[in-house]
């Protein structure tokens, strides 16, 4: 493939250079290699002078018989001519001898095993019969296979492939009479103006813009029927290569042909570019610069798929297929025809007259066919492991969601999961201590004063570190730190590092919207938040299970914390891989300052000041209510369950409903429930509002946080998540502060109904915010951030 690269003088220098210190050049798989895709003669022309004697005598044996076979094809091709123009039929010629010159150089390099002509449909049958009269019989019955031809017509002389030549000149030449330049019924894609082709056509061949749509059409039939073959693709190659340069031929190309059918064309040449490193004019240029994202997306992928097909089965050309569809139904019916394939046309015996197959050669016929169809089984089986394998990397692509992101995902649930084991158990560990419950508050606001203390420092420290080796800082220092508080037990230096710890932790806290906004594209932002903090609340549950059960298994509190340390320190790995791009400098400021940035930090105070009333005294409302503690742990992991949910169901309402109104309504929802727990359920009844509560609240931070990443400048960013941090925790302080002096005066019905009219306040402010801000479209989706949260 390298040789047959444009220009190929290129190849021959460099293979020259390499001489006697490349590796050996395994020709004979070469030339095998070549021989399956019908190269073999143009890669002779191109690498002739870097060949070994024998191949480049094999070759010139291989040239003079596709010369006498060129020969012949002409002879056939007159003949039916005649006998076509004698019967009153119309007709052109496709492919075969009309492909030169503007698609090979010399028409002898070019192999041809068949005659295709094109009738109009209301001519194709009687021509078939008149073929079949002049002693030409059918391979298989009508209808048998999905084709743009009618069954194919062959001599039957008794040739048989016995391994010889490809080029043999004795192999019979069939013929094919199509009667459709495209079957949209089996491949389901809408190609508009190809009548028009036969309108235009030139004598007996297509019009040359019509010539190179069809030659695409051609390829793209193979492509997504899994038996494309790099000449297919070398030709439009070639010709892309020799007329890149031709503006006229170019414009007329686009006047002639619909979008939807450039669009096909356009990737026909993103092949050839790919595969050949062909030129392409302008205009061709601009039709592949204008193909679907999806589709461009695929090249990135799986543009060489179709090529290591012959070396590794796979079907990636499916999710092409599919990514140029927009119907359900159409994508179905593609997905049945390609997992379950049609039982192929015969395979042996083909050129065998009925009265010379003797019951030996029937015998055989059958052994052979049974084995090609054995080998075809095992391909298909290879292929559809593949296929799910290469389904989940295209889903994961085609999401939005870069290879970055879930490595920041990777790192960032090690680091989760071993904190959760380690703050379920340090409390605890403190009481082992002898330590009272006031010390083990002292060192809980010690954390939090370092890490209030930390967060505007930490903005500015991302923007010279950058994101990706604060991350890394932040899980080194965080896993170091609380290794050592295990081990300390004076009062002064754990309060210290309980200080030290917070300030670690701020770089995390700080790092976490931006980075996921960083590795997210606007589409996905929604989903990748939702996954990230769905996945934290699952390790939430995982964790805390684990953490009961690991003191256990390890002997005590100590090592189960240090086996979290352990845990935080595999987070080092992936997180040492992570490339986040840095945020454009230029009039960078570190923290943003628009009117928009202080009306959003006055609602998003209010909003913590009505949900941290209530946050931190979740287990105190149940046990006011007589709720066994066994229940209340039971409530506590549905509750969660069903944070998960909504969460992974957020991204699908805030499409429909738009991004404002949907985070709006959101915020509603959560008063709601406030407003419902205020009313005085008991029983189930407290615990499903309780449910729809936290479910609600959580469901909200992708869109409170995309209308802030997306507010805001991209290098104004990690200011912004460090701004929204302080304000969360100084309104959470003081509502706990609050909510506890509320609840202990006048109950908390009333403490929950201040509560839901603060909640409802905030909803009806965020629904004026963009007046403020930047413009959002309603397809922007949430960016992936996480706010912090109590209880």
């Amino acid at each position: 493939m390298a040789a047959l690269q444009f220009p190929s003088s290129e190849w021959r220098a460099g293979f020259s250079r390499r001489g006697a210190l490349a590796p050996p050049v395994p020709w004979p798989e070469i030339l095998d290699f070549c021989d399956r895709s019908s190269l073999t003669l143009i890669f002779g022309a191109a690498a002739s002078d870097t060949l070994p004697d024998w191949a480049r005598e094999r070759i010139a044996t291989n040239l003079a018989e596709n010369t006498e076979r060129l020969k012949r094809a002409r002879a056939l091709q007159l003949q039916v001519g005649e006998w076509l123009d004698a019967a009153g039929i119309q007709y052109i010629f496709i492919k075969g001898t009309t492909q030169s010159p503007h698609f090979v150089s010399d028409p002898r390099l070019r192999p041809q095993y068949d005659v295709d002509l094109f009738c109009p449909p209301e001519c194709a049958r009687r021509a078939w019969d008149l073929l079949i009269e002049h002693g030409y019989e059918p391979v298989e019955k009508p209808g048998d296979h999905a084709t743009d031809h009618l069954p194919a017509l062959v001599r039957k002389t008794g040739w048989e492939w016995r391994g010889g030549s490809h080029f043999d000149p004795e192999i019979p030449l069939g013929l094919e009479v199509h009667v459709q330049f495209w079957d949209e019924r089996t491949e389901r894609l809408r190609v508009p103006g190809l009548d028009q082709f036969w309108t235009r056509r030139n004598g007996c061949a297509l019009d040359t813009p019509d010539a190179l749509a069809y030659a695409t059409l051609h390829l793209l039939r193979h492509l997504l029927r899994g038996s494309v073959r790099p000449c297919h693709i070398y030709e439009i190659a070639w010709f892309l290569e020799n007329h890149a340069g031709d503006a006229a031929f170019w414009n007329r190309w686009r006047e002639l042909h619909a979008p939807d059918l450039r669009r096909l064309e356009a990737i026909a040449f993103r092949f050839a570019r790919a595969w050949f490193g062909c030129a392409l004019g302008p205009v061709a240029e601009e039709e592949v610069s204008g193909l679907p994202a999806r589709v461009a997306e695929w090249f990135e992928a799986f543009a060489f798929s179709p090529l290591e097909s012959q070396f590794h089965p796979n079907k990636d050309e499916l999710w092409l297929h599919l990514a140029l569809l927009d119907s359900t139904r159409d994508k179905m019916a593609v997905i049945r025809r390609r997992l379950l394939p049609p039982l192929p046309g015969p395979v042996d015996a083909v050129c065998i007259p009925k009265q010379q197959l003797t019951l030996s050669r029937r015998m055989l016929k059958y052994a052979r066919t049974t084995r090609f169809l054995a080998g075809r089984a095992v391909f298909h089986t290879r292929a559809f492991a593949a296929l799910f394998q290469s389904g989940v990397r295209w889903r994961f692509r085609s999401s939005g969601l870069s290879g970055g992101y879930w490595l920041f995902l990777g790192a960032s649930s090690f680091f989760v999961l071993g904190m959760f084991i380690y703050v379920l158990l340090y409390n605890l560990y403190l009481l082992d201590l002898g330590f009272r419950e006031d010390f083990v508050g002292q060192v809980n606001s010690a954390s939090t004063a370092g890490m209030v203390a930390a967060i505007l420092p930490a903005a500015a420290l991302a923007r010279r570190w950058g994101l990706g080796k604060m991350l890394f800082v932040s899980f080194a220092s965080v896993g170091a730190i609380s290794a050592v508080r295990v081990l300390v037990t004076s009062r002064a230096p754990l309060l210290a590092l309980a200080c030290l710890s917070g300030v670690a932790f701020s770089l995390y806290v700080v790092s976490l919207a931006p980075a996921i906004a960083r590795l997210t594209s606007d589409k996905a932002r929604s989903t990748g938040f939702s996954v990230s903090t769905s996945s934290s609340i699952a390790l939430g549950i995982f964790g805390n299970w684990l953490g009961g059960h690991l003191p256990g298994w390890l002997g005590g509190k100590r090592p189960a914390m240090l086996a979290g340390c352990a845990l935080v320190a595999m987070a080092l790995w992936p997180s040492a891989r992570l490339r986040i791009a840095p945020a454009p400098a230029e009039g960078a400021k570190v923290y943003p300052r628009s009117r928009f940035v202080v009306r959003f930090l006055i609602v998003w105070a209010i909003w913590n000041l009505a949900t941290g009333s209530f946050n931190p005294f979740f287990t105190t409302f149940f046990a006011r209510l007589q709720t066994p503690v066994k229940r209340i742990g039971t409530i506590m992991s549905g509750s969660q369950l069903a944070q998960v949910l909504a969460l992974m169901l957020a991204p699908r309402i805030l499409r429909k409903m738009g991004l404002v109104s949907g985070t709006a309504a959101m915020l509603l929802a959560t008063a709601l429930a406030l407003g419902g727990l205020a009313a005085g359920p008991t029983g189930w009844a407290a615990a499903a509002v309780f449910m729809t509560y936290t479910s609600c609240q959580w469901m909200s931070d992708p869109g409170i946080n995309t209308l802030v990443m997306d507010g805001v400048r991209e290098q104004e960013r990690t200011g912004a998540s460090a701004l929204m941090m302080l304000v969360s925790f100084a309104a959470q302080l003081v509502a706990s502060l609050m909510g506890g002096a509320a609840i202990a005066k006048f109950g908390y019905s009333a403490m929950l109904c201040f509560a839901a009219g603060l909640a409802a306040v905030a909803a009806v402010a965020f629904r004026a915010l963009p007046a403020g801000g930047r413009r959002l479209s309603a397809e922007a989706l949430p960016t992936a951030a996480a706010s912090p949260r109590s209880g």
